[in-house]
């Protein structure tokens, strides 16, 4: 199971940073982490909000012939309730400052309550396009609504307030910065 410390129960205003380390691999990494709230809890709710979470390892790091300012090591939601997945894809939905409804297969997260978010979609609900971002190009998104399947209830809808993502992005190599 995962285990998460809930910093607040109101929703965050920032992406709270913890640095941690994995004594299994041996590396240090931060941990970024945005507290949500549900707009049609699960059935089987335990009274913990959603988290956005995003775990980096900050400083230089060789990526083909160049060179990022971060690595991605994951991405994740958090939602605390069993949800349907077929195979090893979970179907979500979402929509980012209330634009257009987006649909795409993510990954099942390290147990049932959770849904891991891919690069390229992380890319898109930071910044609301797959690519890395360039610095000082469009503004990043600032709601994130997202809906997944409960398994053997309904449709679990939560929100995401999204503050400004550039220290996280470039701790996690996804923000290019004019050099």
């Amino acid at each position: 199971m995962l285990c998460f410390a809930i910093v607040a129960l109101a929703q965050s205003t920032k992406w709270e940073r913890e640095d941690k380390t994995d004594p299994l691999r041996g590396i240090t990494y931060a941990q970024y982490t945005l507290t949500g709230k549900f707009l049609t809890p699960p059935k089987s709710s335990s009274d913990q909000p959603p988290l956005f979470v995003v775990k980096c390892v900050p400083g230089t790091h060789r990526k083909g012939t160049g060179a990022t300012d971060g690595k991605l090591l994951d991405a994740l939601i958090a939602i605390h309730a069993d949800v349907v997945q077929s195979s090893r894809y979970i179907h979500v939905q979402y929509r980012l400052d209330d634009g257009k409804l987006h649909q795409e297969p993510w990954y099942s997260g390290p147990d049932p309550g959770a849904v891991v978010v891919p690069a390229p979609e992380l890319n898109n609900v930071l910044y609301g396009h797959i690519l890395v971002h360039k610095e000082g190009t469009n503004p990043p998104v600032r709601k994130l609504v997202l809906g997944v399947d409960e398994h053997r209830g309904g449709e679990v809808v939560m929100q995401f307030d999204m503050p400004d993502p550039d220290e996280m992005a470039d701790a996690c190599g996804i923000l290019y910065r004019k050099k």
